[in-house]
């Protein structure tokens, strides 16, 4: 009798010790904190507007080096164009190094494009997230400025470092902010696809220049600038656009539309690109032609996912 209420009180210590694990590692979950990890479990997995698949596991280095592979990789995780443009799924963080070498010779055009755009999408949304952030903090010190408050020692000090990396010599908040601000993913990707064809063109999947980007070499010579990542790129095209004088009306152009409406018109704002091509109006034509015909705008309203356990870094 003493054995049996032991065994018992020990069996309800058990119980009660893993309904606390169960409910604490829920909690954890849903928190956004990483998961306690099974030694054999991978490190992270693709999460959508908080619901956890039932089997999702990160995509792997081996799958990036091969189109095919990739995109069956992009299946598995549930990263699914469609149901980003319609707003039922966020965009996995996924920021591959490169392109696939091969994705030149993947059989359907309408493969190829989709992988470009699922490669491509969460680099230009994870860019357009730290300018974000830059942008939100500058406008909170303005913010503070226009109430007569004195601004710390440290956000004078980060001021004058922005400034310094958007070329603004006299650090005019206001003028800042007309610099610091992202770039419509829906342009992005249409001059990343005219630019490279798809991902196709050689210096795209050798070089990572995506967007055509000229630079000066150490023997003066230019050629289509070498980049070290797919977010290198998109980061050092957004600084272009945001800093070189030959942009100056796109960025007054996406000022005013921030003031009128609070929101950006791509396919307007294209308008304002006549100068990034030698094709001039016939460069503005293709570029919204590329966003009407495969319905791009629907990508400016994605948001990657905020979680951390949906962090995935791969590279070739």
């Amino acid at each position: 009798m003493h054995h049996k209420t032991r065994t018992s009180l020990c069996n309800g210590g058990l119980l009660a010790m893993l309904a606390m694990f169960v409910v604490g590692l829920f909690a954890l979950v849903w928190s956004g904190l990483p998961s306690p990890r099974l030694p054999n479990e991978p490190r992270s997995v693709a999460v959508a507007h908080g619901s956890l698949p039932p089997v999702t596991y990160a995509i792997r280095q081996s799958e990036t080096r091969n189109a095919q592979k990739l995109s069956a990789a992009f299946d598995r995780i549930g990263f699914d164009l469609d149901a980003v443009s319609q707003g039922y799924i966020s965009v996995p963080r996924i920021l591959l190094a490169s392109l696939p070498p091969d994705l030149d010779r993947l059989d359907a055009a309408d493969a190829r494009r989709v992988l470009f755009l699922r490669t491509l999408l969460p680099v230009i949304l994870h860019v357009n997230d730290q300018i974000g952030a830059d942008r939100q903090r500058l406008l909170l010190i303005r913010a503070r400025m226009a109430r007569g408050e004195t601004l710390q020692a440290d956000d004078v000090q980060w001021i004058l470092s922005l400034a310094d990396a958007y070329d603004q010599p006299d650090a005019d908040v206001d003028v800042l902010l007309k610099k610091v601000d992202v770039i419509p993913p829906s342009l992005a990707l249409a001059q990343a696809i005219e630019e490279s064809g798809w991902g196709t063109s050689r210096i795209a999947r050798e070089q990572n220049a995506i967007f055509g980007q000229f630079g000066q070499g150490a023997s003066g010579d230019w050629d289509y600038r070498n980049f070290a990542s797919l977010s290198e790129a998109v980061a050092s095209y957004a600084h272009n656009l945001n800093t070189h004088r030959a942009y100056r009306e796109f960025r007054l152009g996406r000022a005013r539309m921030r003031a009128a409406r609070g929101e950006i018109d791509a396919v307007e704002l294209a308008g304002t690109l006549h100068r990034y091509s030698e094709r001039g109006d016939d460069y503005v034509s293709s570029l919204r032609s590329i966003i009407r015909a495969n319905a791009l705008e629907a990508f400016d309203a994605a948001r990657l996912n905020l979680r951390s356990v949906a962090t995935i870094l791969a590279s070739n």
